[in-house]
């Protein structure tokens, strides 16, 4: 019997090589949809009458999480992925990239993206021509047009509204010294099988450091379906086009940073276009900044126990397959677990993105800039005019205010009520003389008599009322949590809208 490792090891190995599994109520965006209770009741009815069948004497099945990192198949198989993905990490081998880079809605965004993957307009000698997934080669801006055309009355084909976007562009890509020709292979043979019902474009790019190819896939599928990439199918994207990679003699990983003991940098690509042009994005000031805060606060980034505690679970997981795989009768798997344990060894320690961020500028030689923290107001001033940082929401300002509004009331029950009218606040001299001004407008009025009115009426009244000193009337709390929970309301459905972008399709 061939060694295997055990199912304990297998989930933990599953948990550093895999995302975690989402499992969600409903599909395709839309609302979970109930049980059928008369075949759910049926069908057990049908199951009982059948004995069950007795549980092998080979072990226990792999779980869920196992076969989304190491695929499906016998345990033998699986066991065998598990082996070479540890091996390939502990080698540090090259990780193939798979990543959505934008999408497009409408037919002039489409053909703007043909003109920018397939360089059209950039001379004869720079034009690169557009692999369909129909096996032609497009050079002409006139067939490319007619697809982006094409493309956008598929998605709008049957429905009066628009359900988002056209197409969906994405990039694969693996480090410099990669040869650009067997990349290419790979990744058509991947949209060839993994897009077998869709139209889809790609073009080989050379010109920077890496090679990589982008990929432009239409939304909608030829059976009207929508294309919807969440995490888990862009992890099964890298592992086909690694796989793709590594049959044409590429060694190619496919693994989270956390197996590689790194943090994720989760940068946007145009962070990285602007650091190759010399330029210091946004992203990167932020970080410096936040890191300078807490350096000069004498805080510890809490980032900084996080990973620490996520290196130990790995760590603690390599330790683990490290042990069972010295017990293997295959000098294979004592090799793999020697290299492991140097991969361990030599793990870095964990880094902050803001701590990084900080230390490639020192060594760039930018001055790192800090900016303070904004601070908010908690006085009442919520007019129009009154001047509040961008960055504070309206939220935040809702929930300043409800706190004075708290803190007055509190002071106003400890103050003892005036006991009779005379303690009362009395209006002031300009407010008795702007009650006799109106009075004696709507006289004149009244007896049809054509007052003349002031140079400007509106601007000396303003300027009378801004001499006015009376009490600010007591503000209910009430009606203040009212106002707070509605503004938190609509807040949470903004951000429930931006999360769900392009999922209002049918459901599949």
């Amino acid at each position: 019997m061939s060694f295997r490792l055990s199912p304990g090891t297998m989930d933990s190995m599953a948990g550093v090589f895999a995302p975690p599994k989402k499992y969600r109520m409903g599909s395709g965006g839309g609302s979970a949809k109930g049980p059928k209770t008369g075949g759910t009741i049926l069908g057990m009815a049908v199951a009982s009458m059948f004995p069950k069948p007795a549980k092998s004497s080979g072990g226990s099945r792999p779980s869920a999480q196992a076969k989304h990192a190491f695929g499906g198949g016998s345990q033998t198989r699986m066991n065998n992925r598990a082996v070479m993905t540890a091996d390939r990490t502990s080698r540090r081998a090259p990780e193939a990239v798979v990543r959505i880079t934008g999408r497009q809605h409408g037919g002039g965004h489409v053909l703007a993206n043909f003109s920018y993957i397939s360089r059209l307009g950039h001379g004869d000698e720079s034009e690169l021509g557009l692999e369909t997934s129909e096996g032609e080669v497009l050079r002409d801006g006139r067939e490319m047009q007619l697809l982006a055309k094409e493309w956008h009355g598929w998605e709008m084909d049957g429905d009066a509204r628009r359900k988002g976007a056209t197409s969906i562009s994405m990039i694969l890509s693996m480090p410099t010294g990669t040869d650009p020709d067997r990349l290419k292979d790979a990744a058509l043979d991947f949209a060839k099988e993994e897009f077998a019902n869709r139209s889809w474009v790609a073009s080989l790019h050379v010109d920077r450091e890496h090679p990589h190819v982008h990929l432009t896939i239409a939304r909608r599928d030829h059976d009207g379906r929508r294309f919807h990439p969440n995490r888990d199918d862009l992890f099964r994207y890298r592992q086909r086009f690694a796989e793709k990679l590594r049959d044409r003699g590429i060694e190619a990983n496919a693994t989270p940073a956390r197996a590689r003991g790194i943090d994720p940098k989760h940068e946007p690509i145009a962070a990285v276009k602007m650091r190759e042009k010399g330029q210091v994005p946004e992203i990167d000031k932020s970080r410096i900044a936040r890191a300078e805060r807490l350096r000069a606060e004498g805080r510890e980034d809490p980032v900084i126990a996080m990973l620490a505690s996520r290196q130990a679970t790995v760590r603690a997981t390599y330790t683990r397959s490290i042990a069972e795989l010295s017990t293997s009768p295959s000098a294979v798997d004592q090799h793999v677990a020697r290299s492991l344990e140097r991969f361990v060894a030599t793990m870095p320690e964990p880094e902050p993105n803001s701590v990084r961020a900080l230390r490639e500028a020192a060594e760039r030689g930018v001055e790192p800039r800090v900016e303070p923290a904004p601070k908010l107001s908690v006085g009442l001033d919520v007019s129009p005019t009154s001047e509040a940082p961008k960055s504070i929401s309206t939220v935040e300002r809702m929930r300043a205010l409800h706190a004075e509004l708290t803190a007055r009331n509190e002071r106003r029950s400890l103050t003892p009520t005036p006991a009779s009218d005379q303690d009362k606040p009395q209006p002031s001299k300009v407010a008795l003389r702007v009650q006799e001004l109106l009075k004696s407008d709507q006289s004149r009025k009244d007896e049809g008599v054509e007052s003349k009115p002031p140079e400007d009426p509106n601007e000396r009244i303003r300027a009378l009322l801004d001499e006015v000193v009376e009490p600010t009337p007591a503000m209910d709390l009430d009606q203040a949590n009212a106002v707070l929970r509605r503004a938190e309301e609509r807040n949470r459905e903004r951000l429930d809208r931006d999360r769900a972008k392009d999922r209002d399709g049918p459901s599949r």
